[in-house]
C-alpha cells in the first residue's frame, strides 16, 4: 500500500473508494494493521508538533498578498494554489520528520536483544524457500517458517525475530554488527557462520554446521561449535546439549557418504552415478547407523544396502 494514500486517509482526504481500499488492506493481514497503527502513532505525534508551531500561516499569507497587490488575478489564484500545495508539503515534511524522530528515539531506547519493529518478513507456506537477507546472509526456510529481519535505523545492527519453524542460516561475516536471533526468550548471537534454528512454541533448537554461536536462555549460556546442538524449552526449563553427525544444506550424496565414513568408520560406495549429486537438507543426529541410513533412503528415494562394513547407495 502506497504511503501517500495512507497519509491521505489519515488526513481524511481520500475518496470513498480510496478509503474502502485502505480499510480492506488494513484488515487483510495483521502486518498491514501493525504498519498502519505505527503510521497513525507517528502522525499523531507529528500533529502535536505541528500544533506547537508558532508560525501564523494566515498572517504570512496576508503579508504576501500585500507585496503582490499589483499582480493579476490569475497570478493571485495561482499563488493561493501554491500556498495550498505548500501547506500539504508542510504536513508531509512534519510527517517525515516525525517519523525520523520517532524511530530514532525508538532505536535509542530499544534493548539490544529486543525484536525491532522495522524490517522485512520472510515466510513460507507449503514449500521450502531460499532467500537472501538485506545484509547478504542466506536463509533457507522450511515449510511454515516465518521470521522478520531488520538492520535497524542507519543499519547499525542485524536482528532476526524467529516467529516459528525451521530456518538454516548462512550469516554474512561482519564483526562490527553481530547477527542476533530472538526466538521467544532464547537469544542466538553470531558473527559469521552457518547453523539451523528451529522454533516450535516455547522450544528452540540450535544446531551449528560451521563456526561458533552463543546461545542464551533460562539464565544460562553456551557457545556451540560445529556439530554441536542445544535445545531450550522455556516452559519446561529444559536445557540440553548434544552432538550431531552433520548438518546438511543441499549437501550432495557423495559428501554425505564421506560424513558417514568419518563418523561410523564404514566404507560407502555409490554404484549409481546418477545419484552422486542428489542434494539433501536435514540434520543427521547421533543415531545408530541403521537409523541414519533409513533417513537418507527415505529422503532421497534411493536404495541402501549393507554388506558387512560396506554401505552401498544405488
Amino acid at each position: 500500500m502506497d504511503d501517500v494514500l495512507l497519509t491521505k486517509y489519515l488526513l481524511g482526504e481520500t475518496s470513498e473508494a480510496e478509503a474502502t481500499a485502505v480499510r480492506r488492506w488494513i484488515s487483510a493481514h495483521p502486518d498491514n494493521e501493525k504498519r498502519f497503527s505505527g503510521l497513525r502513532l507517528i502522525w499523531d505525534a507529528s500533529r502535536s508538533v505541528a500544533l506547537e508551531s508558532k508560525v501564523d500561516e494566515q498572517e504570512a499569507w496576508q503579508r504576501f498578498q500585500q507585496r503582490r497587490q499589483h499582480a493579476s488575478d490569475e497570478s493571485s489564484r495561482s499563488s493561493k494554489g501554491m500556498l495550498r500545495r505548500m501547506g500539504w508539503l508542510r504536513v508531509a515534511a512534519v510527517l517525515v520528520l516525525g517519523s525520523i524522530a520517532t524511530f530514532a528515539g525508538y532505536q535509542i531506547l530499544l534493548p539490544e536483544n529486543a525484536a525491532p519493529l522495522l524490517g522485512a518478513v520472510h515466510e513460507t507456506t507449503d514449500a521450502v524457500s531460499t532467500d537472501t537477507l538485506a545484509d547478504g546472509s542466506v536463509i533457507t526456510l522450511d515449510r511454515h517458517a516465518s521470521l522478520r529481519f531488520s538492520q535497524g535505523l542507519f543499519k547499525r545492527g542485524r536482528h532476526v525475530e524467529l516467529r516459528g519453524g525451521a530456518v538454516f542460516f548462512k550469516v554474512a561475516p561482519d564483526r562490527d554488527k553481530p547477527f542476533v536471533i530472538q526466538s521467544g526468550n532464547v537469544t542466538v548471537t553470531v558473527l559469521g557462520t552457518s547453523f539451523h534454528v528451529i522454533r516450535a512454541g516455547d522450544e528452540t533448537t540450535v544446531i551449528v554446521e560451521t563456526g561458533k554461536v552463543r546461545v542464551a536462555g533460562l539464565d544460562k549460556a553456551v557457545e556451540l561449535e560445529a556439530r554441536q546442538k542445544v535445545t531450550i524449552n522455556t516452559a519446561t526449563d529444559r536445557f540440553d546439549e548434544s552432538v550431531v553427525v552433520g548438518v546438511l544444506d543441499h549437501t550432495p550424496l557423495w559428501r554425505i557418504a564421506e560424513i558417514l565414513q568419518e563418523t561410523y568408520g564404514v566404507k560407502v560406495k555409490i554404484t549409481n552415478a546418477d545419484i552422486r549429486n542428489l542434494p539433501m537438507t536435514t540434520t543427521l543426529h547421533g543415531d545408530t547407523l541403521q537409523k541414519t541410513l533409513n533417513v537418507i533412503a527415505e529422503t532421497l528415494g534411493i536404495t541402501v544396502s549393507q554388506q558387512g562394513n560396506i554401505i552401498i547407495f544405488d
